[in-house]
């Protein structure tokens, strides 16, 4: 995997259909309590079929986990060298899809501080983004005073909590996080952040 965009390999479509639903299982349930089953019924395919792709459960897991972060990856090609465009990129792709955020959510809640399955892949992912942030601090968009790598950490919790804990949104705005009543507002709100950080 590369930062690059690369054309996906072809598959039928019975085995994007298996890793989707492999994903929205461990997302549900967790590793621990996905079923080959479930999968299987989600998918619309036979249990049989599951395992003429991949070789076990861990297997599944695993090429799910590689195909998430492909899709990651593709992401980071051509983003904006402007901060303010930059948090635009980001929030739509929160708002618009939070499988990806929820996959995090679940890893987090089983992480025991063993090896992360693909680890060196994603560790790629996210020293890409930082040096992203390094780029922005060298045109003047960001602070210099801060780590890169703190920066990021602060800014993607900044951005990431109204999409990565929704009902406390709700609660405090009574909107959703993907209604445009509140991208709006949200947007005007980092946008004045982002005047305080260049301060």
């Amino acid at each position: 995997m590369t930062s690059k965009s690369k054309k996906p390999a072809k598959h039928p479509p019975s085995y994007d259909a298996i890793l989707k639903a492999a994903i929205e299982e461990y997302v549900a349930h967790g590793r621990a309590g996905v079923r080959i089953e479930s999968v299987a019924e989600r998918a619309g395919v036979n249990k049989t079929l599951v395992y003429r792709h991949f070789s076990d459960r861990d297997g599944l897991f695993e090429k799910a986990l590689e195909a998430v972060f492909e899709d990651r990856f593709a992401l980071l090609d051509n983003l904006p060298m402007d901060i303010a465009k930059l948090f635009d990129v980001w929030t739509k792709r929160f708002s618009g899809d939070t499988t990806f955020l929820r996959m995090l959510m679940r890893e987090a809640l089983e992480y025991d501080g063993v090896e992360l399955v693909h680890s060196e892949v994603r560790k790629k992912y996210y020293v890409e983004q930082v040096q992203q942030i390094q780029r922005l601090q060298q045109a003047g968009e960001l602070p210099k005073t801060i780590s890169p790598e703190h920066l990021f950490l602060l800014l993607s919790s900044f951005l990431v909590f109204p999409f990565l804990l929704p009902q406390i949104t709700k609660l405090l705005t009574g909107m959703k996080p993907s209604s445009k009543g509140f991208l709006h507002g949200w947007k005007n709100s980092y946008k004045n952040l982002l005047i305080c950080l260049k301060e």
